[in-house]
């Protein structure tokens, strides 16, 4: 009963800390949010692990979320393989995008991908590429493919604890993702993961409540400075 308890505490303290910090970034102009989102794409932009990524697995922004309308374009200019969620009942899969124009407003309003095809089974069809002319060669390497995943929030912390909008989609993805890094490994396909969640600082506080079942990102980017490495 007392671990009941501190699991109700530590939801309500998390609603609560939520509430303040979205109405913080809802306060935010126009142009700030611009000037912001600006000076995130340059230090997306300047690190390591997203000049090396073969495949972005971006967000798309909505209402007062860090926008990366204009990271995607880059991406996509860049020549990367860019994919975005698209919400099924409970769970969430990216799907690839082509273009900005592949996005429709779908789960709740937020943009999804029109559908083309889902990131397995693009690595599925990419890999049988990859090893057809690994045979040609004469080598039998394996497939390595190296990811950077964009994660919305609504507040974060210096030790990169994150509280989401409540619906555990990114953490219930992630846990997904991780068993079918184990199951390509298998198939001698490598799947090397980065994840930055994108914010502007006004998201960010000291410390906040956290569960065993959360999970960090690997970076937390603002207008201001990173927290974390590649």
């Amino acid at each position: 009963m007392k671990e009941v308890n501190v699991r109700e505490e530590i939801a309500q303290k998390k609603k609560e800390i939520r509430r303040a910090a979205l109405m913080r970034r809802d306060c935010l102009s126009a142009e700030k949010r611009a000037e912001y989102d600006a000076e995130i794409k340059e230090r997306v932009h300047n690190l390591t692990c997203y000049g090396e990524a073969d495949i972005i697995l971006a967000y798309a922004g909505y209402r007062s979320e860090a926008g990366t309308a204009a990271l995607i374009k880059q991406a996509l200019f860049m020549g990367k393989t860019v994919f975005a969620p698209k919400v099924s009942g409970d769970e969430m899969e990216f799907w690839q995008i082509t273009s900005p124009e592949d996005l429709r407003k779908g789960y709740r309003g937020i943009p999804e991908p029109v559908g083309s095809i889902t990131l397995p089974d693009w690595i599925a069809r990419d890999a049988k590429s990859i090893f057809a002319r690994n045979r040609e060669s004469g080598s039998d390497g394996a497939a390595l493919y190296r990811a950077m995943m964009w994660m919305p929030g609504a507040v974060f912390d210096r030790q990169r604890h994150r509280i989401g909008y409540g619906g555990g989609f990114y953490d219930r993805y992630l846990v997904r993702l991780s068993d079918l890094q184990q199951k390509l490994e298998e198939s001698n396909i490598k799947l090397c993961l980065t994840t930055a969640a994108l914010a502007y600082d006004c998201q960010m506080e000291e410390r906040i409540p956290f569960e065993p079942h959360d999970i960090r990102p690997d970076m937390v980017i603002t207008e201001k400075g990173t927290t974390g490495i590649c």
